[in-house]
């Protein structure tokens, strides 16, 4: 085995770059829960932006709030999340199955956690890993102390459970893919060691098991409650997981999680939470109405807008901590590539839409900080820059432009007597979704593109779904424009891996977060799967990733929109020492586990709620 040490601070970059490409992440309806990334530095440092300027003197007093929650609010913060439509289910590996952003990400716990806002790795359930020097073996530790919250051992033969269960399961979220493609055994030599033997040498696989971008691509299950259900099937409520706190009840009448400190908790030791209890709560749909309950501090942690939290800091607002983080999600518009939807598989069609889509406006005047144009499928961050290909992007330049617009139109789906544009005998009418609710930005997005489409013949029907309703559309293939967000890869090959035409299901069928484009195009298939097994940096690979890329823009299967950035408010009426732009100690985002840490250095300021 290589004796070397274990690393202390992993490659950010190359983290990122593979798991993003697991994930596509976001872009699923779960995407509550993800509409989070991050903005990478090239020197290691933090993600964070360079703090806000300073602001008013803090003259405003406030008025508390009472908070409708079934739980004493000194001891308890409360989070203002997503719109929930899932209760009763936390399987994860399913569409719908779990509701993202709810709280079950502060009781799941990796193998080990990734700061983007330190770059240090720490080892969470395992201890260590170490590969054989043909990276052909990988040897996991595990820590003898963890447990499951029902009081279970946790260690090797879950975690054995959990690889073999999953990676002849494509149809899983999480399963197949990389577990399929490289894992042939895995040995339980002890209760706290695992062994992975692979078909091939891999020297990143225990990358699917590292937090760094909301959670780890795949979370270890315990063996003893899956072994009996069907994986498809069971609801896993209440979830049993390992993390500081347990579900203590879901109330769907207020859209409300509530989850408790686990005193049995394993790692108490290492990590203590502070916060009793910790609320995830849905907003009011009503901006005003939500701001207003931040403001009177029934809120410790988001339901607060940019509008409004500037107006809160420009009166002098005193509890109001603005952090900023950047999101390494471009928001773009998915494009559905299979022949069923008609026009849609044409990319001069995909090109027509391009060239209506207005970024300079939408990046100015929709997003709630201005932000710029995103060309690349991919973050503009400086570790990235290594992909561009400046020449290929005029070539193929992006351009708001009706009258390019309508002359591709004009040769695709000409108008016929009526003047309504036809394709193949048949009148054009798209349908654009977004998880998005209409006073969101990604509703805003797809307005302004719909708004543009009609001014060139191409009627749009736009709809706004709730969670679960979107997400069964969008992984079943029923649109024709999705209006969100995606996670892509820092490396182009493993970003490239997810759109292969072996992947992509009939319209009416899973996904399962794979190809959700339904794209196809043998040419790229046969450059990606040399790429595999090359470095990405290396002289061999930079040719196939430049006609990786060349076909990317000629067909356009998605379209990059505006790049984002997410300033994040707490308040700190009843709780102190969130992070800070000069103190960001932690990911300051609540969807994701790193939050864990957050909760466990706030401190409660003894600020009682009112009677």
């Amino acid at each position: 085995m290589n004796d070397a040490p274990r690393p202390q601070y992993e490659d950010v970059e190359d983290v990122v770059r593979y798991q993003l490409s697991r994930r596509s992440m976001l872009g699923g309806g779960a995407a509550a829960a993800m509409t989070a990334f991050l903005a990478a530095c090239s020197d290691g440092g933090s993600y964070s932006d360079k703090p806000a300027n300073a602001k008013p003197a803090a003259t405003k007093s406030i008025q508390i709030g009472k908070a409708n929650i079934p739980v004493p609010r000194e001891q308890t913060v409360i989070v203002g999340q997503v719109e929930y439509t899932v209760f009763d289910s936390f399987n994860g590996m399913i569409p719908n199955g779990n509701p993202s952003g709810a709280g079950v990400e502060l009781a799941t716990e990796p193998l080990f956690f990734l700061s983007f806002a330190t770059g240090k790795l720490t080892p969470w359930l395992a201890t260590e890993y170490k590969y054989n020097d043909d990276h052909t073996e990988l040897t996991l530790k595990f820590d003898p102390k963890a447990h499951w919250n029902d009081g279970k051992p946790l260690g090797a033969n879950d975690f054995r459970f959990t690889v073999m269960a999953l990676k002849d399961r494509p149809e899983l979220f999480g399963g197949g893919g990389e577990l399929k493609e490289f894992v042939k055994t895995v040995e339980v030599p002890d209760p706290q060691t695992a062994v992975v033997k692979f078909l091939k040498p891999t020297p990143r696989f225990h990358y699917n098991f590292i937090a760094a971008i909301a959670g780890a691509p795949n979370n270890i299950l315990p063996e003893h409650i899956w072994k009996s259900q069907d994986l498809t099937k069971y609801k896993d409520n209440p979830p049993v997981r390992s993390g500081p706190y347990k579900l203590k009840q879901a109330i769907r009448n207020q859209k409300m999680f509530v989850w408790e400190k686990d005193p049995n908790y394993w790692n108490k030791d290492k990590l203590d939470v502070k916060p009793q209890y910790v609320v995830f709560q849905s907003t009011s749909k009503q901006l005003d109405q939500a701001s207003l309950a931040f403001e009177r501090a029934e809120f410790d942690v988001g339901s607060i807008d940019t509008q409004h939290a500037t107006q809160l800091s420009n009166t002098g607002y005193p509890n109001l901590v603005t952090t900023q983080f950047h999101d390494p999600n471009p928001r773009v518009m998915w494009l559905n590539c299979d022949p069923a939807r008609g026009v849609m598989a044409e990319p001069k069609m995909h090109w027509a839409i391009n060239h209506c889509l207005d970024r300079e406006k939408i990046g100015t005047s929709v997003w709630d900080v201005k932000v710029p144009p995103a060309i690349y499928p991919w973050a503009d961050y400086p570790t990235n820059d290594k992909w561009k290909n400046d020449e290929l992007a005029n070539k193929y330049k992006f351009e708001y432009s009706l009258e390019k617009a309508t002359a591709l139109l004009d040769e695709i789906a000409p108008k016929n007597a009526a003047g309504k544009r036809t394709y193949k005998g048949k009148e054009i009418n798209l349908e654009i979704i977004t998880p998005a609710q209409v006073d969101k930005a990604e509703y805003a997005i797809a307005n302004v593109l719909k708004t543009d489409l009609a001014k060139v013949g191409v009627p749009c029907t736009l709809r706004s779904l709730s969670g679960s309703v979107h997400d069964e559309k969008f992984q079943r293939g029923e649109y024709d424009i999705d209006s969100q967000w995606a996670g892509f890869a820092i490396d182009p090959a493993q970003l490239y891996t997810d759109w292969d035409s072996s992947k992509a299901q009939p319209i009416g069928k899973n996904a399962a977060n794979k190809n959700k484009m339904r794209f196809r195009d043998p040419a790229f298939d046969e450059i990606i799967r040399k790429l595999t097994g090359m470095d990405p940096e290396s002289e061999e690979a930079k040719p196939l990733l430049e006609q990786a890329l060349e076909i990317y823009f000629q067909k356009l299967p998605l379209l990059p929109v505006i790049q984002t950035g997410y300033p994040q408010y707490f308040n700190t009426a009843f709780w102190k020492d969130w992070p800070t732009d000069d103190n960001l100690y932690e990911v300051p985002l609540n969807w994701w586990p790193h939050f864990i840490f957050v909760l466990a250095k706030i401190s409660a300021t003894g600020q009682k709620g009112p009677a």
